[in-house]
């Protein structure tokens, strides 16, 4: 285990079952509807991977960078694009994936950018889900796990940029976490 992980939250077995329950859910739900996947960049990336390669129906995805950071992972309040969407919504169905339902204000953003584009309906799938940070009044429709209010890495989220191979999801030893709020940097 790596020295930073102060515990495994979701070992890698506990998140390929809820990755599957999420697909088999999700599935049933755009049955005979035409499916955009848009998923928010950087941490969502494996997740995403994992969630596409589930599906038996084609469908179509793509990426959407925003950041409300500037240079540190303490966010600022203000969301801002940086990769648009390539890919046509417009009287589709749009699932859109991210790692982490925290604040909310990267969603919030995002399902506001993606509503200009017309979809037919626009549904919120997250990996992690923060109940008690939420500052924007909105829900993801399929959530994998619901964590505390900690720093975690691992399974695409990161910690100054890496990690994010690991294959479970873990909390932040407190010493690396004291060193974040040293520097001014909290959680995500």
């Amino acid at each position: 285990m790596e020295k930073i992980v102060k515990a495994v939250l979701f070992s890698e077995e506990q998140i390929r079952k809820r990755v599957a329950e999420m697909v088999t859910r999700i599935d049933e739900d755009f049955r005979g509807k035409d499916l955009v996947v848009v998923a928010l960049l950087k941490g969502s990336v494996v997740f995403l991977a994992d969630l596409v390669r589930g599906f038996k129906r084609p469908l179509a995805f793509d990426f959407i960078g925003v950041s409300s950071y500037g240079n540190s992972t303490s966010s600022l309040g203000v969301v801002s694009l940086e990769k648009g969407i390539t890919v046509d919504v417009a009287e589709k169905c749009v699932l859109v994936v991210d790692d982490i339902l925290d604040t909310g204000r990267s969603l919030t953003f995002v399902k506001n950018y993606l509503q200009k584009f017309k979809p037919r309906e626009i549904k919120i799938c997250v990996l992690l889900e923060k109940k008690g940070t939420r500052l924007m009044d909105i829900a993801a429709d399929y959530v994998g796990f619901e964590i505390p209010d900690v720093f975690v890495l691992g399974y695409g989220l990161d910690y100054e940029d890496r990690y994010r191979h690991l294959p479970y999801i873990a909390s932040l030893k407190e010493e690396y976490y004291r060193e974040l709020k040293r520097k001014g940097i909290g959680p995500i």
